[in-house]
């Protein structure tokens, strides 16, 4: 899946997921679906062109596997109906992915969404 969102390789991405799939991003339901969860990393990768994930940590036990990392880029594109800012960020997110018959049947995200926001200057700093 780094790879692939790396890559934005939206095939190999789709090919990664169940057909059970769904989202959840920070324990609300987001998708139901292989194609819309595509269609949002689309949207994620035309906002932040150079997006990079960069793993930190792994760990497995049975079917689950979470996943540490950090996320930085640009905003160089339209974000969720705001212009680009042109700001860089870098955060540092944790996702747990459910395994069913070889493929991702279950995401749940959490993000540093106040510091992304903040950093891309949508979210006022405090101080």
């Amino acid at each position: 899946m780094i790879e692939c969102d790396n890559g934005r390789d939206a095939d190999g991405y789709r090919a990664l997921l169940h057909d059970d799939y769904e989202a959840r991003v920070h324990g609300q339901v987001t998708v139901r679906n292989a194609e819309d969860e595509v269609a949002n990393l689309e949207r994620w990768w035309a906002a932040c062109s150079d997006v990079h994930l960069e793993p930190e940590a792994f760990h497995a036990s049975g079917n689950v596997v979470t996943l540490l990392y950090s996320l930085s880029g640009t905003n160089d594109g339209e974000f969720y109906g705001r212009p680009k800012s042109g700001r860089s960020f870098e955060v540092h997110n944790c996702t747990v992915l459910e395994v069913m018959s070889g493929k991702v049947s279950r995401v749940w995200r959490y993000s540093d969404t106040l510091a992304l926001m903040t950093q891309l200057g949508i979210a006022a700093q405090q101080g």
